[in-house]
């Protein structure tokens, strides 16, 4: 029958103008012609970011048909129908159902959840739980914070509180008071809290780091508002109800007796001390957590590729089975393609490779055919089908045995060569140049067929180009002659070290044209930014928890030192009477801090418990790094000591230059 197919909103508005006469339209698809049925409506995009729907059929062009074994059927619910009801009836059909004539049929089995969690997988709800604590805990630093400003203000508001209280103020009457004060405080941290949100919700939609699926949006709507008032009110409370419980609990006759400004009766209680332990604990453990994330991205960054990844320039395309019906002529395609660009200036070697290292590859099971071996040895490495000069594109020198030749072709022997990592996994101390693999099926056994045997004739280093989020060792690779499998999809492999790989693109686009006008090339770029593409969201990762870490560091160093601050203050009697007895400045100062190298101490022991838990927590995002890591223990407990020194700084010399006669004046 006709082709059809269906085009997005987008695309009728950006590529048609909104054309009305677009229905029964032509758009040439993979090379072939469609007629365009309909338009679907603004917005749906579905599954992810489509914007062109074709019909399955055993009608099919061929590369569609490679898609159907690859599908995800997808249903709506009737209403009032529960997820666990339609589970459990599909899981019913799909026992009853004859899978005779299906290979494998033992292994398959049938996942039903919703499409959303299908598309986030359980590191997205790990990272997006991680985030949402890591923020929490930073609310609640803040609490602590404003708790103890809080407490500060109560205390030195005493008196005030006495006389309201002797003029016939309840208890309730006060602490209504100070939490209306606490209120006004987190409505205007809310305010502005809110005002950053737009911001940098716009900013972090306008340059994307993917594209992100249509049905996922960061808006600030009704539910966020209302999201932000509940955290306002809790944080209210959370950081004013104790406080002001605190403060009108007063001794009215003790309270007014006191004439002087010292409030004796009223010093620093143990909750300002608590919140003060809080927050350094808190900050510890959020610095741990960034420290450990931070540390598996510069690990990931350092790790040698094994060539020059400035150098390489990729791109990749895919020939259409319409243009190009024969594996022999989409071979021919790629060596004069191969031919044609190596002849540009500024190129120093060219080739094509199926798979960028493992972007897009998949393992595959292979056997040790060698010697009589009942039950062979079963290794799984990836494949990718290379032409010759791509080791020389690479900058790889072949170990052992012999590179591809031009006579490695689709009639003649299967050969393959193998990096050092898969030699050393199959063949141990055993050179393997030789040697025969053959590809594995499930329950069948090695029938000695010279044709199903691919015989190894070369081992190169081992490379990285896909595998950088691991730290571990490189994973095997099985390298094999592109014209000897099907080359329908490869990427095109530039070396130039002279000229920058960048100021290829127009030239080698150029000759692309010339080969074939029809054929799109994308995904563009050199290898070194395929690497840092692999690194990027970890390195988002590390910025945004170090600077939560931060954050939260800032603040108890904060409090520490207003804690500090407001003892010296409170106690500035004391001081000048203990100097005019003949203390001097050091026994001063050694008593102004032991308090706070206290609650220092005390904080650094609870955060370490902490920041364990923070490490089981992350460990689903490290590779290679041990989530109690004892260096970054180190580090971040130097970190947090010398920030706690700088906080105690200013209030010891205020404290240590205090004159007994200015303490004294007043009394």
């Amino acid at each position: 029958g006709p082709k059809e197919l269906l085009i997005s909103n987008d695309m009728w508005q950006e590529r048609f103008h909104g054309d009305p006469d677009v229905i029964g339209g032509k758009l040439l698809a993979n090379a072939v012609e469609y007629t365009i049925v309909g338009v679907l409506p603004a917005g749906f995009k579905f599954p992810v970011n489509s914007e062109v729907w074709m019909p399955i059929n055993k009608d099919s062009e061929s590369g569609i048909r490679n898609l159907i074994t690859h599908v995800i059927v997808v249903g709506r619910l009737n209403p009032g129908v529960s997820q666990a009801a339609a589970r459990a009836e599909l899981m019913e059909l799909f026992s009853g159902w004859n899978q005779k004539g299906v290979e494998d049929n033992e292994e398959m089995e049938l996942v039903c959840e919703p499409f959303g969690r299908l598309q986030m997988n359980k590191a997205s709800h790990s990272y997006l739980l991680v985030v949402v604590g890591s923020v929490v805990f930073v609310l609640l630093v803040s609490c602590a914070n404003v708790a103890n400003l809080l407490v500060g203000r109560a205390l030195s508001r005493g008196r005030e509180m006495a006389i309201r209280s002797a003029v016939g103020a309840t208890r309730c009457r006060i602490v209504r008071q100070l939490l209306t004060e606490s209120l006004l405080l987190s409505m205007f941290g809310a305010v502005g809290g809110l005002l950053f949100a737009a911001w940098a919700v716009d900013l972090t939609m306008e340059s994307p780091i993917y594209d992100l699926p249509y049905w996922m949006t960061f808006d600030l709507d009704w539910r966020v508002l209302l999201f932000v008032v509940a955290v306002m009110i809790l944080t209210a409370l959370v950081s004013g109800l104790v406080p002001a419980w605190q403060a009108s609990k007063i001794d009215l006759n003790e309270m007014l007796k006191d004439t002087s400004h010292t409030s004796t009766s009223f010093r620093l209680g143990r909750l300002t001390r608590l919140l003060a332990v809080v927050q350094i604990a808190f900050s510890c453990a959020l610095l741990f957590g960034a420290g450990l994330i931070t540390r598996n991205v510069y690990q990931m960054a350092t790790i040698e590729p094994g060539y020059a990844k400035e150098h390489i320039l990729t791109m990749r395309m895919g020939l259409f089975p319409a243009d190009y019906p024969t594996e022999e002529e989409q071979d021919q395609f790629y060596a004069d393609l191969v031919e044609r660009v190596r002849g540009i200036e500024g190129v120093e070697a060219a080739s094509v490779s199926s798979w960028i290292g493992m972007f897009g590859n998949y393992k595959e099971p292979f056997l040790n055919s060698d010697g009589d071996q009942e039950q062979p040895d079963l290794v799984y490495a990836y494949s990718e089908a290379v032409s010759p000069g791509y080791f020389e594109t690479m900058g790889l020198d072949i170990i052992e045995g012999r590179g591809f030749e031009p006579g490695d072709g689709p009639d003649s022997a299967k050969v393959a060569i193998v990096n050092q990592t898969f030699a050393n996994i199959f063949y141990r101390n055993q050179s393997p140049v030789g040697k025969d693999v053959g590809q594995y099926k499930p329950k069948s056994k090695w029938d000695g067929d010279q044709d199903g045997k691919i015989r190894i004739v070369g081992v190169v280093p081992d490379v990285r180009v896909s595998d950088f989020t691991k730290v571990n060792e490189p994973e095997p690779i099985l390298y094999i002659p592109h014209t000897q499998v099907n080359s329908q999809f490869m990427s095109l492999m530039v070396s130039s070290s002279k000229v920058p790989p960048q100021e290829l693109t127009k030239a080698i686009q150029e000759v692309i044209l010339e080969l074939d006008p029809h054929l799109p090339v994308y995904f563009t770029k050199t290898l070194e930014t395929y690497i840092d593409d692999q690194i990027y969201p970890y390195r988002v990762m590390a910025n945004f928890f170090l600077t939560i870490g931060l954050m939260a560091l800032f603040l108890a160093a904060i409090g520490v030192y207003g804690m500090l601050a407001f003892n010296v203050s409170r106690r500035r009697r004391e001081i000048g009477i203990r100097m005019a007895l003949g203390a001097n400045s050091l026994n001063i100062v050694s008593q102004v801090l032991r308090q706070g190298l206290v609650q220092v101490v005390a904080g650094l022991v609870i955060g370490t418990g902490l920041a364990y838990v923070v490490g089981k927590i992350t460990r689903n995002f490290l590779f290679g790094i041990n989530p109690a890591d004892p260096s970054v223990y180190a580090g971040v407990l130097l970190t947090l000591v010398g920030v706690a020194i700088l906080a105690f700084f200013l209030p010891a010399r205020r404290a240590a230059r205090l004159s007994p006669m200015e303490a004294l004046r007043y009394e």
